[in-house]
């Protein structure tokens, strides 16, 4: 809906009140809507969420609109998603987030993802631990909806909103900086829900994923913070590819930039990904690398339109030859990628 607002801001409304109209009583948005119904996949007998993109979805469709009504119907309907995520996705109480018991969908990063990988038995996909971690990249998600809604309640003059997604804000903010930022290695982490550990079961999870850049789309890291992330992002042999941002950086030894399937998260670049990267690079000033990152993926795009013709579920971040499953929707934020790298 990002780059959609821009064609048709009426159906891009809409389609987010699809949401709005079957969100739960409770402020659950389940993990797919539309005109079957919510579906919520019910998991150890607790619903599969969709990960929290509502309202920044829908304060940058805002920007582009300026609809106010729908503002304000998207704005009480995010913070009954947020409230709901801090009753349900926080089992401990202590600020953080965890995925839920089917958190391998819910993190719409699929199985394939490094930390998944640690626990195999084989080549599966993997044990999904996700509900046993705090993890970094709900926790960055929740953070930047908070500020999202925030970003409404002034728009909306609501003074009490304000103050309570500030609050809420700024606690989380601290909470990852305090928590999931390693000072040693200058990057952020997942942890173990149990001590905050960065290792579980035994295991380092000190796995330089590209998730570690989202507390810059956040508005989550410090400036100093911000300064180390972008040396490991540009740094060509961990995340400076030829293709774009992979979701693994080149270093770690699980990493593969061969695209041979659905759903690899362990090295292939998405570009829905690739953008929060951009944005987060914009958030602190680094307008020149977030416009080589948008070239990057421009690079990626329009070399496999040009020999086959086909958007790709995801891309090599080194190889013009790739296989995976063809024609995906949401490499349509390539509209938006453009719009940024040639409008003021």
């Amino acid at each position: 809906m990002i780059p959609y607002v821009y064609l048709d801001a009426h159906s891009a409304e809409e389609s987010q009140r699809i949401y709005i109209d079957q969100q739960y009583e409770d402020g659950l948005i389940a993990y797919r809507h539309g005109p079957r119904g919510p579906q919520v996949y019910p998991h150890e007998g607790t619903p599969t969420t969709s990960a929290p993109f509502f309202s920044w979805t829908n304060w940058e469709m805002y920007t582009v609109t300026k609809n106010k009504p729908f503002l304000r119907d998207a704005y009480d309907a995010g913070a009954r998603f947020v409230r709901y995520l801090e009753q349900e996705r926080d089992q401990d109480k202590d600020g953080l987030f965890e995925w839920g018991p089917y958190g391998i969908i819910e993190n719409v990063r699929d199985g394939w993802n490094v930390v998944f990988q640690l626990f195999s038995e084989g080549e599966d996909e993997g044990r999904d631990i996700s509900h046993e971690l705090e993890v970094l990249d709900l926790s960055a998600e929740v953070a930047n909806e908070m500020y999202s809604l925030r970003q409404m309640a002034q728009e909306l003059g609501d003074t009490a909103g304000v103050r309570e997604w500030s609050t809420k804000f700024d606690r989380l903010a601290g909470l990852i900086n305090r928590v999931m930022w390693d000072p040693q290695d200058k990057f952020y982490y997942n942890v173990s829900m149990s001590d905050n550990a960065f290792t579980f079961e035994g295991r380092s999870l000190k796995r330089k994923e590209l998730i570690g850049f989202l507390p810059m789309w956040a508005h989550v890291a410090t400036r100093a913070q911000a300064k180390e992330l972008v040396k490991h992002l540009t740094d060509p042999n961990a995340f400076w590819r030829r293709y774009g941002v992979p979701t693994l950086a080149a270093d770690d030894p699980h990493y593969t930039p061969f695209v041979d399937g659905c759903c690899r998260w362990n090295g292939p670049v998405w570009l829905l990904w690739d953008y929060i990267v951009m944005r987060g690079l914009k958030n602190y000033g680094y307008d020149d690398l977030s416009r080589q990152v948008g070239r990057k993926m421009f690079s990626a795009v329009s070399t496999q339109l040009s020999t086959n013709h086909h958007f790709w579920e995801s891309y090599s971040p080194d190889y013009p030859v790739q296989e995976s499953p063809s024609n995906y929707i949401w490499d349509s934020i390539m509209a938006k990628v453009l719009l940024e790298l040639y409008t003021k």
